[in-house]
């Protein structure tokens, strides 16, 4: 191994694999450290499917999610395999609800019909005569829209991987941060892969999720972060005759029973992936009542809580689903306290080379993985970018500890 490269990241997840991509594909030296193993289970990309979507509230995030489209077309075009598949979205329930952490029923509306995107609306029956729903209230509504879909995580993770791979980038695992020191000329980092290393580099991407500050107190430097331990769960559908099929990817918007958090009701779904197993549907609650600041304070069980709300759900509201779950398992959701990204140069107060050192963690990011990983090699080869991700500054109130 040379001891010095053009990029070094630091995070072998999904957002730290795009950015080693991008990077190596630019023609950069690059050196990928991951702690664990690749493909783990240890952070925020376990389990098969997450939601592509466009539909925000937020102007700048529907601004990125449409710019994302595009990246995720050229990212499965340089892959040779598809990455998502567009079932759509329905997002329904209440109308009257508001300002959650994936924003309002009603409000992307304005942002769909902005960017020219397609939707349409449902009332309660509508969406049951289409859906395997019963018993929704009837003053429940939907919006639909067919520019979302279902990323294929397994695939998008490998196929990260061997590229950048392929364009030449060095991808270590089992290769623990232990220091970052940063300069004019560049950054050092000090990592365990079994003995004590050292490397430099012009410059470093952190993409370190929940463990950011396992990395950041070397530079005198703490997130206010906490962590969501999120349960996801599969249950059986049937298979048929007169069989059960989600047509879309899902999600209900309604307030908590009681104003009681733990009994959230923001449920999502997704419909039975042609690369999960067969007649077997994701259904899980937006929330979790485990929550955590330090990743090896995970429990690793699933929430009884988090289970029996989801489990409920099915029972009283899904048609032609067993409503106990066949498995479960949990992920690590990073949250600041506005429920956004940090994605930013490290704060000028930790003095020279504070801007040779981009950083990515929290939030909500699987969506936006091509996007993020072309964000940050431009902020590590160009020094700025031409998206606007100035709501996400790590010196915005409450994100330094």
């Amino acid at each position: 191994m040379t001891n010095h490269y053009d990029v070094i990241v630091v995070g072998g997840g999904p957002v730290g694999l795009a950015s080693a991509y991008e990077c190596a594909k630019a023609g950069k030296s690059v050196l990928l450290l991951e702690r664990f193993n690749f493909f783990n289970q240890s952070g925020s990309s376990n389990d098969l499917v997450r939601m592509f979507r466009t539909m925000y509230t937020q102007d700048f995030m529907a601004d990125l999610a449409y710019a994302a489209i595009g990246l995720w077309k050229e990212l499965e075009a340089d892959a040779g395999e598809s990455l998502i598949w567009m079932t759509g979205l329905l997002n329904f329930g209440d109308p009257n609800y508001q300002s959650g952490p994936e924003g309002d029923l009603t409000d992307p509306i304005r942002n769909l019909t902005r960017l020219g995107l397609a939707y349409r609306l449902l009332n309660a029956q509508q969406i049951m005569a289409e859906y395997p729903f019963r018993d929704l209230p009837s003053n429940f509504i939907g919006v639909y829209a067919p520019d979302n879909g279902c990323i294929d995580v397994p695939a998008l993770l490998r196929a990260l991987y061997r590229l950048a791979s392929a364009y030449g980038a060095k991808l270590v695992p089992h290769a623990r941060v232990e220091a970052l020191t940063t300069s004019a000329n560049g950054v050092t980092v000090s990592f365990d892969n079994g003995e004590m290393e050292t490397v430099s580099a012009a410059k470093c991407i952190l993409a370190p999720g929940a463990y950011a500050n396992d990395i950041l107190p070397s530079l005198g430097l703490r997130l206010n972060i906490n962590i969501w331990e999120m349960v996801y769960e599969y249950y059986a559908a049937n298979p048929g005759p007169g069989g059960t099929i989600f047509p879309s990817m899902w999600f209900q918007f309604l307030d908590p029973t009681g104003g009681d958090p733990a009994r959230s009701n923001l449920f999502y779904g997704f419909p039975t992936v042609p690369w999960g197993p067969p007649n077997l549907a994701r259904i899980a609650v937006d929330n979790a009542v485990n929550v955590i600041s330090d990743p090896a304070q995970r429990l690793i069980v699933p929430s009884a809580n988090d289970l029996q709300i989801t489990s409920n759900f099915v029972r009283d509201h899904c048609i032609g689903m067993d409503k106990r779950p066949n498995y479960c398992g949990t992920c690590l959701q990073t949250n600041v306290p506005d429920n956004m990204y940090v994605l930013d140069f490290l704060p000028q107060s930790i003095g020279e080379g504070w801007n040779n050192v981009a950083l990515f963690t929290a939030g909500w990011g699987m969506k936006l993985v091509p996007l993020l990983g072309r964000i940050l090699s431009q902020l590590a080869i160009e020094g700025a970018t031409p998206f606007d991700i100035s709501q996400f500054k790590i010196s915005r109130p409450g994100v330094l500890a």
